[in-house]
């Protein structure tokens, strides 16, 4: 299943009635990123537990001695199994905000021990870590690897998940990076969104020595490429085009067109430096071989841009109840009721609806102590694309809420 829509809606709805995702696909393919947008588009946040990460069972819960009176009245010890920082954090913030649905994210579960697989499935089959409960509005989800070195679970741990098979998508790529997106990159996924995701075409060698001759189509898996391969050939995904497009938008335009007219050697393949460095970041791969024609006729043409990308900015789920109040004296107790998140959140969402939110903007930025981090990335990119509602923008400045000066300096840029 694509990166897209439907996944988002998937997950959703797995996750409302209980049931534990499981995101399993090839490394790089944006797995983790799909899980931080979703939760922000949850209006809460996502507890990433990196299990690769970890070395053994002790690493996921840390043991220690605590005092102890028996029933005799008399003092000893005991010992006690505390869950990971990652998870107390989770445990913390989920107690502190009842009305979200805050997410833990164990990542690369089967890329670690079964020592430490077996550990983390303790959170899904008992939602327990160590003497914690997880309080009951923590949502799990996993991912893994399909291939490589990764642990196999067992039908009894499968049977614990609904498990997705997950492969990257083009569009939502270009929606996630949004404006970030190179042009040319943005181009070249356009006209071939099927080159998302793409392993090195030449051959490799494996560790007996012989080429990989199974007769597909000459591609190499992830096992043979870290754990048994002579060569370590660099894979087209949507991280690595992420690089890609980063690198492109630092590098100069004369430079890029010094490394396109300087003429290297790679094996026997004669090429040029602006396709080797390329290469570096998405591999011997015909989504390199179709930037790197763009950039060449970009060059030759002196033409290029961006095209401005809509923000998407997600509706916070008590949004719909603070627009309903009747009486500022409703509205005022509804926020009172709010977290800073959601009070955050429901700020930068009546900032760029096309609506009169004059008395709720007032209110909320009053309440308000400091924007959440994503909120403030989310407004400044929505000023950045001229995409605030003005009327809203004033309405909020001309407040004399505190927190008022804090985003006034970061928006004067974009005025």
């Amino acid at each position: 299943m694509k990166f897209n829509d439907t996944l988002t809606t998937l997950v959703r709805q797995a996750l409302e009635v209980g049931a534990t995702p499981a995101l399993m696909g090839e490394p790089g393919i944006g797995k983790s990123s799909f899980v931080a947008d979703l939760a922000y588009a949850m209006g809460t946040r996502a507890f990433v537990l990196p299990c690769n990460q970890l070395a053994d069972k002790a690493d996921l819960t840390g043991a220690r001695l605590v005092p102890y009176t028996r029933a005799d009245g008399t003092e000893t010890y005991k010992q006690v199994f505390y869950p990971h920082q990652v998870i107390q954090e989770c445990i913390e913030y989920a107690e502190a905000n009842p009305r979200e649905r805050p997410l833990l994210f164990l990542d690369e579960i089967n890329r670690t021990t079964s020592d430490v697989t077996s550990g983390a499935l303790t959170l899904v089959t008992l939602r327990r870590m160590g003497h914690v409960t997880l309080p009951a509005n923590v949502r799990l989800l996993v991912a893994g690897n399909d291939r490589g070195n990764v642990t196999a679970l067992d039908e009894a741990s499968l049977s614990r998940f609904v498990i997705v098979r997950v492969e990257p998508d083009a569009g939502t790529l270009m929606s996630v990076l949004g404006d970030a997106l190179h042009p040319w990159v943005r181009k070249v996924l356009t006209q071939f969104p099927n080159l998302v995701f793409q392993k090195s075409t030449p051959t490799a060698l494996v560790a007996d020595g012989r080429s990989d001759d199974d007769g597909d189509d000459n591609t190499v898996t992830m096992a043979e490429l870290f754990d048994g391969g002579e060569e370590m050939n660099q894979l087209t995904t949507p991280r690595t085009i992420d690089n890609l497009s980063r690198w492109l938008s630092a590098a100069d335009r004369q430079e890029l067109a010094s490394y396109l007219a300087t003429p290297v050697q790679i094996g026997a393949r004669e090429t040029t430096q602006l396709n080797e460095i390329c290469e570096a970041f998405t591999g011997d791969t015909m989504f390199t071989t179709q930037v790197v024609a763009t950039i060449a006729e970009d060059l030759a043409s002196g033409s290029g841009g961006a095209t401005p990308n809509q923000i998407t900015v997600p509706k916070p789920t008590c949004y719909p109840d603070l627009k309903a109040a009747g009486t500022v004296s409703d509205l005022e107790t509804l926020i009172a009721g709010l977290t800073q998140n959601e009070i955050s959140g429901s700020l930068v969402f009546a900032l760029r609806e096309h609506a009169d939110n004059t008395r709720l903007l007032e209110h909320l930025a009053q309440a308000l102590t400091e924007l959440q981090q994503e909120h403030l990335r989310t407004l400044l990119a929505l000023a950045a694309a001229g995409q605030l509602n003005r009327q809203n923008q004033e309405a909020l400045f001309d407040s004399d809420a505190p927190v008022v000066d804090k985003i006034q300096p970061l928006l004067a840029a974009f005025l």
